[in-house]
């Protein structure tokens, strides 16, 4: 064995200092997490936008589901597995959907028939008129 307290590989601790390893390992780490968020971004956007499952409520929780549980998954392997096994929901017409729940909402307030107008018999009041008339 040698006269110095070197290892056979050379000094101690070569390379760079403990500071710099930690600042290297941060910044490498900073660097997966914004690339991992970015590219879990795109895969739901991906499955979530795709033609057959955009604007339909259902395929689109079905896709989120989907996706959230099977990170393995592409984004187009979501949307493909959504549009083929998740029948699409109904489109509603806005106008009469607001209407039922403004009505809903309402309660017993709410007419459920347009009321009748009232009919008055005016026939006894211009009797008692003409009455009292003759009599004064």
């Amino acid at each position: 064995m040698s006269k110095d307290d070197a290892p056979a590989g050379g000094d101690k601790k070569p390379g760079i200092s403990q500071a710099e390893h930690d600042a290297a390992v941060t910044a490498a780490s900073e660097t997966g997490k914004a690339e991992g968020a970015k590219a879990e971004s795109d895969r739901l956007a991906a499955a979530l936008g795709a033609e057959g499952v955009k604007g339909d409520g259902g395929r689109m929780a079905a896709a989120l589901d989907l996706a959230v549980k099977s990170p393995g998954m592409s984004g187009a392997d979501v949307a493909a597995f959504v549009v083929a096994n998740v029948s699409p929901t109904k489109a509603v017409d806005a106008a009469a959907s607001y209407e039922q729940q403004r009505l809903a909402a309402a309660g017993p307030a709410a007419p459920s028939a347009p009321a009748k107008k009232a009919t008055i018999d005016t026939s006894a009041i211009y009797a008692s008129r003409r009455k009292q008339n003759q009599e004064g």
